[in-house]
């Protein structure tokens, strides 16, 4: 039994979201392919082939449809018609320039069928009543058929340049969800022993050693193993400033070295690593239609041949009754025109698409192309505490030294703590990494209790203080304050008091003011029932917190508050339910697998919070304006022609410049920079 091949390609001439459906339908019959997907919105083409010969004809199925394949890394060829539409040009010209020399009817006709011509045979492969090269072929016979030849060849031509901009259009969108491949680089340099290879990076394997000199960018994810470094990434995390790396430290690839060389060692090859996985995930976000979406493909289903009908009502029964027959027919081509529904369809799918790509960009992956049209209405912003707008791990906050110096009781601590895994050992190491430990010996845990040894021929030890016997007035005032504690003892007596806090993230208290301009109201929902004293660091109201929640309770709370719409921002197991319960569930990459499952979308890093927020605001406002422009200009030119008033050329301006417009003003996304 012969292995599947799975490849993939880019179409070229897929103009709206129907063409994606033809291309996948035609591929799927093709006799040799197992499967085929279609995302029309990045552009791609998916085929599983049980025969190797079925691949030298799938390019000859597709391209009497107006559709084709360019298999990946290959150069894009002209947008759209361009070479259609440039003839078309040319032989309207000419006819222009014979018609100042003699009436020359003949040459206008002859233009409208050579151009006419490709839309034609594209119409009778497709197969469809209702598309737009078999609306603008009628439209373009029946204008000859009338007289009306000068017309006709015009909106040929028009129509021509129309599809080739908005193919234009739609590549540059589509750009936006390729950009993020683009930063890496094509070759690495391998470690082989002492020696350096230049390598592409197809060649590098999970183990391998690379080195990144300064200036370049990093060919794969991995782990630091020498260097300290400056690097640039912003494509992940949205945060312009560079970020120190130090060996033990991650690196993605892509990221741009700024300042000084490293060498790290491959973890996850460079089609796997968070670029690709960010790809991915835009693809699969696009695929995802939103409610806004799945209600304009409704209404474009009905909206067309409705249109269809009433033309060949107003061209071919009314005439019967009121006389006037040329009249009417030619108001009833140009409502063929206006019957297509392109502009319409496009309006909310390139916007989207726009939206999903800045947002990867800028450190957001939306899972689903609903959510960020979601996001823009919700009216509350729950927050987790720990791991979302803390760093997740305790930090040394305070020594209170009883006798001794501080220096001196770290260095003990740091003793008694050699080679213990306890987040309160590691925060104590952290802490005094310049210090030298003191020699403990005969160190033994006690679980519940602390760690005990001998120093200087005295019983040392590091425990809780509920441990000890006799209450200190300084722990419970801290303890209050919400601080982890651990009390350090020599000889029985109490010799310092160490506190311990999991800290802030730096950015979370100027972030939760930008959030609440935004309008926001916040909520803190956490499990920590101590959460209060640094809720009011973090600048929450006493009536926004909400403490010692329960993974069930968290999910009430954010059911109860998502009848206004509620975004959810988590990261732990215990905040997947109210994630997944939430309108958007947003998790902070940093967290675990169970919460970024659970999520609509992932946020590389805190500030992307704000990002996305302004983003989805944006491709909503975006959202509105085509479906105006779209719905606006077929509404007014179908008035318009019904009374009289326009003809063919407006009716194809209707339809092919809405595109046009609707496209471009979805583009307008792919610059959207945050404040």
């Amino acid at each position: 039994m012969k292995a599947s091949r799975v490849r993939a390609y880019w179409v070229e001439g897929m103009d709206c979201a129907d063409c994606a459906r033809k291309v996948a339908e035609a591929a799927r019959a093709l006799p040799g392919v197992e499967s085929a997907q279609v995302s029309f919105a990045s552009g791609r083409l998916y085929v599983v082939f049980r025969a190797p010969e079925a691949e030298g004809r799938l390019g000859r199925v597709l391209e009497p449809l107006g559709y084709r394949l360019r298999p990946e890394g290959q150069e894009e060829g002209p947008p759209g018609p361009f070479r259609a539409a440039l003839f078309s040009g040319a032989l309207l010209l000419l006819a222009l320039g014979w018609n100042l020399l003699a009436p020359a009817p003949w040459a206008y006709a002859l233009a409208a069928l050579v151009g006419v011509l490709p839309l034609a045979r594209r119409a009778l492969a497709r197969r469809d009543p209702f598309s737009i090269q078999a609306l603008v072929t009628l439209a373009v016979l029946g204008a000859l058929v009338i007289g009306a030849e000068a017309e006709g060849a015009v909106v040929v031509f028009l129509f021509l340049l129309g599809e080739v901009l908005e193919a234009y259009s739609v590549r540059q969108a589509r750009k936006g969800i390729r950009a993020l491949t683009h930063l890496l680089p094509k070759r690495a340099l391998r470690l082989v022993g002492d020696r350096v290879e230049e390598v592409p990076l197809s060649a590098l394997r999970v183990g391998d050693r690379v080195r990144v000199p300064e200036g370049e960018r990093v060919p794969a994810d991995g782990v630091v193993l020498e260097g300290r470094v400056e690097v640039e990434e912003a494509a992940f995390t949205g945060e312009p400033l560079p970020q120190g790396k130090a060996p033990g430290d991650r690196v993605y690839g892509g990221s741009l070295v700024l300042l000084g060389s490293l060498t790290f060692r491959v973890e996850v090859l460079s089609g796997a690593g968070l670029l690709g996985e960010m790809e991915r995930l835009a693809e699969k976000a696009l695929a995802r239609k939103g409610r806004l979406e799945r209600l304009v493909d409704a209404f474009s289903r009905r909206y067309t041949p409705l249109v269809f009908l009433f033309a060949l009502f107003w061209g071919g029964v009314l005439p019967l009754f009121r006389g006037e027959f040329p009249q009417h027919l030619y108001q009833a081509l140009a409502l063929l025109l206006i019957a297509c529904p392109c502009a319409l369809v496009l309006s909310v799918p390139t916007a989207i698409a726009a939206g999903v790509a800045r947002g990867a960009r800028f450190g957001v992956l939306f899972k689903d192309g609903g959510a960020l049209e979601r996001l823009a209405g919700v009216r509350h912003l729950a927050l987790d505490k720990t791991g979302t707008l803390t760093l997740g791990s305790p930090c040394l906050v305070e020594v209170l030294a009883f006798g001794v110096s501080r220096e001196e009781a770290l260095a003990l601590a740091l003793g008694l703590e050699a080679g213990s895994a306890h987040p309160l050992a590691r925060a104590v190491r952290e802490a005094a990494s310049d210090l030298k430990p003191l020699p403990v010996e005969a160190l033994r845990v006690v679980p519940g209790e602390g760690v005990h040894g001998r120093f200087g021929g005295e019983e040392v030890a590091l425990l809780t203080p509920r441990s000890w016997p006799h209450p200190l007035p300084e722990a419970e005032a801290l303890a209050q304050r919400g601080h982890a504690l651990a009390l350090l003892l020599k000889g029985g007596r109490p010799l310092a008091l160490l506190a311990f806090q999991d800290a802030p993230r730096p950015e979370a208290k100027t972030l939760l003011e930008q959030l609440r301009a935004l309008g926001l109201r916040l909520h803190l929902l956490s499990g920590d029932p101590m959460v209060r004293p640094q809720a009011e660091v973090l600048g929450f109201r006493p009536e926004e917190v909400r403490a010692g929640l329960s993974p069930k309770e968290k999910l009430q709370a954010v059911e109860a508050l998502a009848r206004e719409g509620v975004a959810m921002v988590g990261d732990g197991v215990n905040d997947a339910p109210a994630l997944a319960q939430a309108t958007v569930g947003l998790a902070v990459a940093e967290g675990t697998g169970v919460a970024q499952r659970a999520a609509d979308a992932v946020l590389l890093g805190l500030p992307a919070l704000e990002t996305a927020l302004r983003l989805a605001r944006a491709t909503r406002r975006v959202l509105y304006a085509n479906l105006a422009l779209a719905l606006g200009l077929k509404g007014l030119f179908l008035l318009t022609t019904l009374l009289g008033l326009t003809g063919l050329w407006p009716a194809v301006l209707s339809d092919t410049g809405a595109t046009v417009l609707v496209t471009l003003n979805a583009l307008r996304l792919l610059a959207f920079q945050p404040l």
